[in-house]
């Protein structure tokens, strides 16, 4: 049984064409700014004035009300459909049971009027999204919790189970209901001002100011061309990471991870677990006498734009990695999940860790001690690095190719590396200057795994 068409909310084309009349605004008086304001607003200019303006308002709300009259949504009992476009239609429709999760995002205009988009994330390995915008922030709310129970009854055959307490263990905790989200991890706003600080492209950003300063304090005022430049590529890389930490929440829900973040946009994002390929966790230098770390993701079918959005938890401590690694990979294929998981963010052959042989102490002064890697039945770990470290986490079914090298220089001292690549995203598996014989034996291996799975 299919629902009535519907239409999205009227403040809809503003949210998404506001640039125009603010176009339209520039636009004018660029080519009136050699007038002052009496002669731009009185006499015979000023009827003129209104009249384009007015005529060109009145189409660009002609234009508005037609894109909205013509934007619907339908919500049946099997899918989800919506439809858009004036002279060139679009047609979209959803399974409801290849639903896996929706996002519900808020640019800042939508944020200001209590508007919100929903985006679909369907189980078809597309990169296109197919979007609802936008609706009240209730509503969209409310519309989503439906799609998504309806999605589970569907999948399940029976209506999606009551939440329940959440029980499990420190190395499993028990996975949260949709409806009921257990969050796992929580980003303050002074540790992620605090991480920022402590990051290398904010260092540089202040020496260049600092700089900059000193150069303009003694007289040399051409210094101040090189000002704007640098203040435009700080900002914008400050901004952007600060849009996308800021009330970082990560959530346990019964499909997988869903974060929420955003500081003038906002967004919540929903990750299922069998999309993520691989998984790196990384300590930059002066995090780590902080015990700090970041996490990042490949993954398949997030939608458009996905590959730059992998970042699902900006600066935690150990206890916000385990509790985010137990979703994304619940099985590291090992019992003490928790003691192998700090092998692998420190230094230590423990645990069945094969770590680089002292030969490769010459070419690797500081970082032999760490490189090393580890397989088990259900993924391979690798780790290497010095003053900032990296660990990934690849399952072996997820591997898509593997790649066996070596320089001149390991050549002559019996060591080579492994690079094992996976889909979804720029992050690999490297097992760096280990014993040449090892290494083969890890490469032969993983292909194997690779073609067996």
């Amino acid at each position: 049984m299919s629902g009535p068409w519907q239409r999205v909310h009227p403040a809809s084309p503003f949210v998404h064409g506001w640039l125009a009349i603010v176009g339209l605004i520039y636009v004018y008086y660029t080519n009136t700014d050699e007038l002052s304001w009496s002669e731009r607003f009185e006499g015979p200019r000023l009827g003129w004035t209104a009249a384009i303006g007015s005529a060109a308002l009145l189409v660009i709300l002609v234009f508005y009300a037609l894109s909205w009259y013509f934007t619907r949504y339908r919500l049946s009992e099997t899918h989800v459909y919506v439809n858009s476009g004036m002279l060139f239609r679009s047609q979209k429709q959803a399974r409801i049971e290849r639903v896996q999760a929706i996002d519900i995002a808020q640019p800042l205009v939508a944020r200001l009027l209590g508007l919100a988009e929903l985006r679909f994330d369907v189980a078809d390995g597309s990169d296109s999204v197919m979007r609802l915008a936008f609706l009240k922030k209730a509503d969209a709310h409310r519309l989503r919790g439906v799609i998504l129970d309806r999605a589970h009854a569907a999948r399940h055959g029976s209506a999606p189970p009551a939440p329940g307490p959440q029980t499990g263990t420190a190395d499993h905790p028990a996975p949260a209901a949709d409806t009921g989200q257990l969050i796992v991890s929580r980003v303050p706003a002074g540790r992620l001002l605090g991480s920022l600080l402590l990051r290398i492209p904010t260092i540089v950003g202040l020496l260049f100011a600092l700089f900059f300063a000193v150069m303009v304090l003694l007289g040399n005022a051409g210094a101040l061309a090189g000002v704007i430049p640098a203040l435009l590529g700080f900002g914008g890389w400050l901004y952007k990471e600060l849009n996308n930490s800021w009330n970082f929440t990560a959530s346990n829900t019964d499909t997988g991870l869903r974060i929420s973040r955003g500081l003038a946009d906002t967004r919540q994002q929903s990750i299922p677990a069998g999309r993520v390929q691989a998984v790196k966790i990384s300590a930059p230098a002066l995090w780590r006498p902080l015990g700090w770390y970041r996490i990042e993701v490949n993954a398949l079918g997030l939608g458009e734009g996905a590959e730059s959005e992998t970042l699902v938890m900006p600066v935690g401590d150990f206890d916000s990695v385990c509790q985010v690694m137990w979703i994304l990979l619940p099985d590291l294929g090992v019992n003490e999940q928790r003691a192998v998981l700090h092998t692998a963010l420190s230094t230590g052959a423990h645990h069945g860790f094969t770590t680089s042989p002292a030969s490769a102490r010459l070419i690797s002064p500081g970082a032999w001690r760490h490189q090393g890697y580890l397989h088990t039945d259900t993924v391979l770990i690798t780790r290497y690095g010095w003053l900032a470290r990296v660990a990934s986490f690849i399952p072996h079914q997820r591997i898509q190719g593997v790649t066996w090298h070596q320089g001149p220089l390991e050549r002559r001292r019996g060591l080579a590396g492994v690079r094992v690549h996976s889909a979804g995203g720029s992050i690999m598996g490297y097992a760096h200057q280990i014993d040449s014989r090892q290494a083969l034996e890890l490469f032969e291996a993983q292909t194997h795994r690779a073609a067996e799975r």
